[in-house]
């Protein structure tokens, strides 16, 4: 069952309960009654399905309160030694990010969580060492806690569409990728990462059996395979190319001055036919020039480590 199914099933259990206690007053009885009537008409419930709840609301948000307050108590008690022991700790890792001694940074960031386990940004940082590692499961579930312990953590939602991405989970991504660009709308990289992924959503739809663990597409440094590559991977670019070509072929002796506007023909209807599309073979294009070094990130933008 869907966990907004569980939550209305919880929330008309409590509204019946608060029925049959008789504290209330006619009218507002009637609007309660509207209410759970409303609610299960909502959630296709049926009447009698939120009699079997066997966990009160009430219940789970006294629970609740109390964890917070715990945590809140714990919080208040980490001592200011502490916490600037795990800040130096966060710059060790920062530091072994940058030379990519991977493993020896998730190790200091490990230590910083120990020592203060309130600080988003340890998480986030430990997330992008996982990430560089392989470790896309490590890196979503240090990205959540992130995110739980700060909403409105943008390089957070970044990252956790990155790992997505790796897992090639693009429905995921993409409403990562999304959230980080309403929270930081100006953040270029954020923006190239959800056109990227909105690409990929649409041109690996029938992509799924390969493996994450498969080398990415664009390893090859070989522009001409890269090319051919793609134009088998987006039928629509072999389309428009095909076309194009068919074009220049029945111009006779004015086919070389056609030839030469191919190029930027290409791209005219390209961007006509699916912009995300050549947003995301621009990025494939400049990561396969790297001679001899796989993209680190297949294409996509991540930001550093946050000092």
């Amino acid at each position: 069952m869907e966990d907004k199914k569980k939550v209305a099933l919880l929330i008309v259990n409590h509204l019946k309960t608060q029925l049959s206690n008789g504290s209330f007053t006619d009218e507002s009885l009637e609007s309660m009654e509207v209410a759970v009537q409303c609610i299960e008409s909502a959630y296709n419930l049926n009447p009698t399905e939120s009699d079997s709840v066997d966990v009160k609301l009430e219940k789970l948000v006294k629970d609740y309160y109390k964890v917070k307050e715990h945590k809140e108590n714990i919080k208040a008690e980490i001592s200011q030694a502490h916490k600037d022991e795990a800040e130096n700790y966060k710059k060790y890792g920062n530091d072994f990010m940058k030379v990519q001694d991977n493993d020896k940074a998730i190790d200091a960031y490990t230590i910083s969580i120990k020592l203060n386990p309130f600080n988003p940004i340890y998480y986030c940082n430990r997330a992008a060492a996982f990430n560089a590692i392989g470790k896309y499961n490590n890196a979503i579930e240090d990205c959540q806690k992130a995110i739980e312990l700060d909403p409105t953590y943008c390089k957070a939602y970044c990252r956790l569409g990155l790992a997505f991405s790796y897992l090639k989970d693009y429905h995921k991504a993409v409403s990562c990728y999304k959230k980080a660009c309403e929270l930081d709308p100006n953040n270029q990289g954020y923006q190239r990462n959800y056109q990227l992924t909105l690409n990929n959503l649409q041109t690996n739809s029938g992509a799924s059996s390969q493996s994450p663990n498969d080398p990415p597409i664009m390893a090859t440094p070989n522009l001409m395979e890269t090319a051919a590559r793609i134009m088998t991977d987006n039928p629509e670019v072999s389309s428009v190319i095909n076309n194009i070509l068919g074009d220049v072929t029945n111009s006779g002796s004015e086919g070389l001055d056609r030839l030469m506007q191919v190029g930027q023909t290409i791209v005219t209807r390209l961007q006509t036919a699916n912009p995300n599309l050549l947003d995301g073979l621009r990025m494939q294009f400049q990561n396969a020039q790297n001679e001899g070094q796989p993209p680190p990130h297949n294409g996509y933008h991540d930001d550093e480590p946050q000092p």
